[in-house]
């Protein structure tokens, strides 16, 4: 198809070309920006100027032959002689007539005159002929000399049969302009203007070369593309044609390729050279370039440097049109320059007061630059990428922040920050910079209050005791000169939690220090010095203090406290709630914790906010999520990472895959290195206990025995052997039953009964394993009591176990009925906790065959059930199906027994049963909780 979207300039020029036949010479200047289609138009038009009998002399200008004398004239001349209807005389005039001009380029001026003015003879002794049209294509680009004939010619052609066409671009070069005034003020003198393409020219263009109708929103995304130049939006076409490769396509969407690419570099290399110098800066530099531009006092206005790269299609608005344009101008600059250019960018920014973290990014890609506000600056949008959790960023940053700057406090300040930010993402990698913090101490470059007790806190977090003894002592000796608050509050801090979770540690660095722990603390301290009051908290806790107030103040911490690189005041506060035995609040606040650390992508708080919450599961009997928790602890940080709290998660994971009956997996878990160091640890404690656990699991019970016996001898030895956190005497206690050691076993869980009667867990579960040494009947007393105390406990897995034991004694004493009831439950509570072994020990294969084969049954009744019963009389009839006594439901329910009484009697008529051992199992998944549910706090 011709050419679209010139319709109206094609009519003004054959307009033109009839007022030249009658006798009037007349000059059209095509103008429009670069690729806007002049040179198409051009060619279309004396296409048909040629078909018409016109004899058209061409000429195309280029910048590379502007230096060429006479070269627009020589392709005018040179032609003449291929056209039909140029006489024999003509094109021998015109001939002689360029080598005349050709010989007197540096001939006196009036020679020139003489020679241009036979030209103008034999050009009108053509026309005569013939009528004429002369179309140079680009003419801002001619020679000065061809220029100046043509000008000469304009000026004798006023009566003639000459149409002359030229194509140029506004803002062209100021030698041109001259000439153009020359044209503009002949009376024959007419400008075209030719505007990018619309829409709906775009359009045309789709479905012919695309073969198919196309609608206006697709071509509405061609035009933005291409700001309707016709060199781009050909070139896109193209590009999605060939991607395409002859299928049909529901729409046809722009697919921007090589074509394109080509396209983009043409109209670059074809706009003035201060617009391409733009183009180029705006691909570099984005919309920062213009601040490069007016330093560099272009004198191009920049408006109009804009104007001219937006009507060449290269803009829209500030900045360049579409992203593959940034890519092939880049391409254009050398590394060299665009370092340059990103510098100088950077200066000018910052001394006219741009964003630090705009600047930042000059400063990068420039790989630095030699100004004293540089490394702070960078520094400041480290901070910054921090903020708005973009890690990676806010490294590279740090990094070259320190590469930059001179030797001094201000380069360890920005170590100490890298490092501790680093902390939060990869420990390991954060520890290959403690020699050079270390080197900065030592310098005095670093102080306590900025970052020399985080460098202590990670030399101790991965063993490195002497060193860290060391750098203590370099701090204390500063304090004993300048001793500042924050400086004598980390120190407290940290012997406080050193005190509690690794009391060897804290023996070496700080000697036999007693510590207070006792005085009350007011929320304004706590706000003022969360980190330290965290750790005391734990303290109190762990020392047998009243846990009251301490759990109050660490949920004030909690409260106060965010992710921050400072990484040890949430665990300490969470592991205050642990040790505590505040179960809900531990679970409420990981969930709310860990929400927000996957949301911002911190691996480090997920590590260990995902062990917290595995350990806390643990103690609910939540065995296969504890796992996960644990998996998931140890796949987000290294083993280095670590460090010595690895004892931790590997812990949970040993124990919850040992009582779910995964003992390869567990075996596993063991066979992980560890620091040997863990053991002088709490989490050293945990590992071994887990271990412990392990070797009953798999008959090894003198080596339980051992791991039982060391933990409580390190406990013990630190002071913290009258704690529940971890309840070795029982673990001890179990081993020697096994062993038929009933006395010494009995010797340590009374230690354990004596010690521990505040708290339902490790009681609850010291009386159930003391009630197996006993005669039935007080045996059935004891669990009965052992019950009641791990309900309150919220310990799925060992009121499990208390129910299976209770439930054979009931079978040893005749009632078989309520022992099937109660053992039924303690299996249904084992498979809910996972726990695969205790579940195969409480009923025999045939039973469990029994118990599956009735379970559609069951449901079916337990769905009656729900019909017909009211949600009192449901809570209890479920209470009851699990084997508890009408007083135990009546506690529970917070009711009087006769009403209990009233309800069963209800329940049994309504259900058509005689007796309660007869109520279906599962009332409680019917209608919710048989037991109101009552909201834990969250600290």
């Amino acid at each position: 198809m011709s050419i679209v979207g010139r319709d109206i300039q094609l009519t003004q020029l054959h307009d033109l070309l009839t007022a030249r036949d009658c006798g009037a010479g007349q000059i059209a200047l095509v103008s429009g920006p670069t690729g806007v289609g002049k040179t198409a138009l051009l060619h279309e038009f004396t296409q048909r100027a040629a078909q018409s009998g016109s004899l058209v002399l061409r000429a195309a200008c280029s910048p590379m032959e502007r230096s060429n004398a006479w070269g627009v004239v020589h392709q005018l001349l040179w032609q003449t002689g291929r056209f039909k209807g140029a006489s024999q005389h003509a094109s021998e005039t015109l001939a002689a007539i360029g080598r005349s001009l050709a010989a007197v380029t540096r001939a006196p001026e009036s020679e020139l005159d003489k020679s241009m003015d036979e030209f103008c003879a034999a050009v009108m002794e053509m026309a005569d002929e013939q009528p004429l049209v002369i179309a140079v294509d680009d003419l801002h680009e001619a020679d000065p000399e061809s220029l100046g004939c043509l000008g000469h010619l304009a000026r004798r052609m006023v009566a003639s049969r000459v149409l002359a066409v030229f194509t140029d671009r506004p803002g062209a070069l100021p030698t041109y302009s001259a000439a153009r005034a020359e044209f503009a003020r002949q009376p024959g003198f007419h400008q075209l203007r030719v505007p990018p393409l619309t829409t709906d020219d775009i359009r045309l263009l789709l479905s012919d070369r695309l073969g198919v109708p196309v609608d206006e929103a697709d071509a509405g995304e061609f035009h933005a593309a291409s700001g309707g130049s016709p060199l781009l939006a050909q070139a896109l076409i193209e590009d999605t044609r060939n991607a395409l490769n002859g299928t049909e396509a529901a729409s046809s969407r722009p697919v921007a390729g090589e074509m394109f690419d080509s396209a983009v570099a043409d109209c670059a290399h074809r706009v003035s050279a201060p617009a391409a110098d733009l183009a180029r800066h705006l691909a570099v530099l984005g919309p920062d370039a213009l601040t490069v531009l007016l330093d560099r006092n272009s004198t191009s206005p920049p408006t109009r440097l804009f104007q001219e790269l937006t009507q060449a299609g290269l803009l829209a608005g500030p900045g360049l049109r579409h992203p593959r344009m940034r890519t092939v101008l880049c391409g254009e600059v050398s590394a060299e320059e665009r370092a340059r250019l990103h510098g100088r960018a950077a200066v000018l920014l910052h001394d006219n007061g741009a964003h630090p973290a705009t600047v930042a990014e000059h400063i990068v890609v420039a790989g630095g630059i030699a100004e004293s506000w540089a490394p702070p600056l960078l520094r400041e949008a480290a901070a910054d990428a921090l903020a708005h959790d973009d890690f990676p960023k806010a490294m590279r940053l740090f990094d070259l922040a320190h590469a930059i700057c001179p030797d001094g406090p201000l380069r360890a300040s920005i170590l100490f920050q890298r490092t501790l930010s680093a902390w939060q993402v990869d420990p390991a990698k954060a520890m290959r910079r403690l020699p050079e913090l270390k080197e900065a101490l030592e310098a005095g470059h670093l102080t306590a209050a900025s970052g020399a007790m985080s460098l202590i806190k990670n030399l101790v977090w991965h063993g490195y005791v002497g060193e860290a003894s060391d750098v203590l002592r370099l701090v204390e000796g500063q304090l004993a000169d300048d001793p500042g608050e924050q400086g004598t509050e980390e120190v407290g801090a940290l012997q406080q939690w050193l005190s509690v979770l690794c009391p060897p540690f804290h023996r070496r660095m700080f000697g036999d220090v007693s510590l207070d722990v006792a005085d009350e603390i007011a929320p304004a301290a706590i706000a003022a010095q969360p980190r330290l009051h965290a750790a005391t908290a734990l303290s109190v806790v762990l020392r047998g203090g009243e846990p009251e107030p301490a759990v109050v103040r660490a949920a004030h911490v909690l409260e106060m406290s965010s992710l921050t690189p400072t990484l040890e005041t949430i665990p300490l506060a969470l592991m205050t709630l642990y040790y505590a035995d505040r179960t809900e609040q531990v679970d409420a606040w990981c969930t709310t914790l860990l929400e927000a650390a996957r949301e911002r992508s911190i691996p480090t708080w997920d590590a260990l906010l995902s062990s917290l919450r595995a350990a806390n599961l643990i103690r609910l009997g939540r065995l296969l999520e504890a796992e996960k928790h644990s998996e998931l602890a140890l796949s987000r940080m290294s083993s280095q990472g670590w460090g010595l709290s690895i004892g931790m998660p590997l812990a949970s994971s040993v124990f919850a895959l040992t009582a779910m009956g995964r003992y390869d997996e567990a075996r596993a878990r063991l066979s992980r290195p560890v620091p040997e160091a863990v053991f002088e640890t709490l989490f050293g404690q945990h590992y071994l206990y887990a271990r412990g656990r392990f070797h009953l699991a798999t008959g090894r019970l003198q080596a339980a025995l051992g791991d039982f016996l060391a933990c409580g001898k390190a406990l013990d030895s630190w002071g913290l052997g009258d704690t529940t956190l971890i309840p070795w005497r029982t673990g001890v206690a179990e081993a020697r039953l096994r062993l038929g050691e009933p006395d010494q076993a009995v010797t340590y869980l009374g230690e354990e009964l004596a010690r521990h009667k505040g708290c339902p867990r490790v009681h609850g579960n010291a009386l159930r394993l003391l009630a197996s040494t006993m005669e039935p009947r007080r045996r059935l007393r004891a669990l009965q009591e052992a019950v009641d105390e791990l309900q309150d406990s919220g310990s799925d897995l060992l009121l499990a176990h208390a129910l299976g034991d209770l439930g054979r004694v009931y079978h040893l004493l005749g009632q078989s009925n309520r022992a099937r009831v109660i053992v039924r439950r303690a299996y249904r509570m084992a498979k809910k906790c996972h726990a695969e072994p205790l579940a195969q020990n409480l009923l025999p294969d045939a039973e469990r065959a029994a118990d599956g084969r009735a379970c559609t049954a069951g449901h079916e009744a337990s769905e009656q059930a729900h019909d017909v019963l009211s949600e009192a009389e449901l809570r209890v009839a479920a209470l009851a199906a699990e084997g508890h006594t009408n007083r135990e439901i009546a506690r529970r329910l917070f009711i009087t027994v006769s009403t209990v009484e009233q309800h069963m009697t209800r329940v049994l008529r309504k259900l058509n049963l005689s007796r309660r051992d007869e109520l279906p199992q599962g009332l409680d998944s019917m209608g919710g909780s048989a037991v109101p549910a009552v909201s834990g706090a969250r600290g």
